[in-house]
Formats: structure tokens, C-alpha cells, sequence
């Protein structure tokens, strides 16, 4: 296996969590909550960040478990600053407006945060290394194949 570069990891980890960030800030519309944390993120993720490795700092891999790698540490990156960023804004929302919805955020202590953080972590890194990893087949069949042309 190929070593990936401390700075490719670096920019992949910058690029996972501004993303993470802004769908958390765009989930606290009621409406969009529920698809961008079941949907878009679990099983989108890894999309943009990686396109963004490949496309702006010339990252090139010819091994799929590289593009599986980069998926899963999107995928906790993601996770991570979500949580980190989603959580305290809408705890801080219910204390002001008591009558927004407020997703069970108060009825969390210290253990149900940290078992419900593992379970999603685990989640959105197993989906995103899937994800990870068909877009590693896709990108290197694609570039096999312009290369045959």
C-alpha cells in the first residue's frame, strides 16, 4: 500500500470539517435536519472532500483501500465537527426558544453523548469507506481508460 501524505491528510481533515460545519449550521432548519444527518452525510460525505483532494491538490492514488482510507477519516472528520458544532448551537437555541425543537439535545448526559457519538461515528465512517471505495473504482476506472484513448 502507498503512503498518503501528512499534507493530503491534513487538507482532507480542513475540507471534512468546514463540511461538517456548514451542513450542521444549514440542519438547524427543522426541515433539512433529518436529510442532511440521515441522508447526505452518512452516505454523501466523503464525496465532495475527496473530489476536492483529487481535483485541487492533485492527489492521485492507483489503489482502492487509499480512496476507502480517505472515506473513513472523512467520514469521523465529519462526524466530529458536526456534533461538535450542531449540538451546543441547538442546546443554546432551546434555552432561548423554549418552543424549538430541540431533537432530545437536553435529555443527554455525559454517557448517552459520548455512546451516541461512538454509534454515529460508526456509522457515518462505515459509509463513507464504502463510499470511499466506489469512488476509487470509479475514479481509477475512469482514468484507466482515458489513458487507453
Amino acid at each position: 500500500m502507498e503512503n498518503i501524505s501528512l499534507e493530503h491528510l491534513k487538507k482532507l481533515a480542513i475540507y471534512s470539517v468546514i463540511l461538517g460545519a456548514a451542513c450542521a449550521i444549514i440542519s438547524l432548519i427543522p426541515f433539512f435536519m433529518p436529510v442532511i444527518s440521515l441522508f447526505l452525510l452518512p452516505f454523501l460525505g466523503a464525496i465532495a472532500p475527496i473530489i476536492l483532494l483529487v481535483k485541487l491538490d492533485n492527489f492521485d492514488s492507483g489503489e482502492n483501500k487509499t480512496f476507502a482510507i480517505l472515506g473513513a477519516i472523512s467520514g469521523f472528520c465529519i462526524c466530529l465537527s458536526y456534533c461538535i458544532v450542531f449540538v451546543p448551537i441547538v442546546f443554546l437555541i432551546h434555552l432561548i426558544f423554549k418552543s424549538y425543537y430541540d431533537y432530545g439535545v437536553q435529555y443527554l448526559n455525559l454517557f448517552l453523548l459520548i455512546l451516541f457519538f461512538v454509534m454515529v461515528s460508526i456509522v457515518y465512517v462505515t459509509a463513507n469507506a464504502a463510499l470511499g471505495l466506489i469512488f476509487g473504482i470509479i475514479y481509477n476506472y475512469i482514468k484507466q481508460n482515458k489513458q487507453n484513448v
